[in-house]
């Protein structure tokens, strides 16, 4: 999720620890990949996808992981779903529109998303 050459990301703090992701989650039972992406974008950014392109897959033992670049709709995003039902003082969820260019610095999992950023 890119906009103005920046990234969307999750700035997380969790039990002391402070580090960033990207928005996402898993795909439920009976779902396609697509009706995921659409689902896990809402519930994280309270914002609808627009459209998306697949940059790439890996496996990761047991797990399968699909990084999409996504176009969003207008307006600014909003934590919701289970991250803002689970936020408390030790589990905080932020959306930060990042600088694409200061990503590398950042402690960001996973740590593969920084190959698919330089796509951007």
């Amino acid at each position: 999720m890119a906009r103005d050459g920046k990234i969307l990301l999750i700035h997380r703090f969790k039990n002391g620890s402070e580090y960033w992701v990207v928005p996402g989650g898993g795909v439920e039972d009976r779902e396609s990949l697509e009706e995921s992406l659409k689902r896990e974008v809402v519930e994280e950014t309270s914002l609808d996808l627009i459209r998306f392109e697949l940059l790439g897959t890996t496996e990761d033992g047991e797990y399968s992981h699909y990084f999409y670049k996504c176009e969003l709709s207008a307006g600014e995003p909003k934590i919701g779903g289970p991250e803002l039902k689970d936020s408390d003082e030790n589990n905080i969820y932020i959306l930060e529109w990042v600088p694409i260019q200061i990503v590398d610095r950042l402690n960001v999992y996973p740590k593969l998303i920084k190959q698919y950023i330089s796509l951007f």
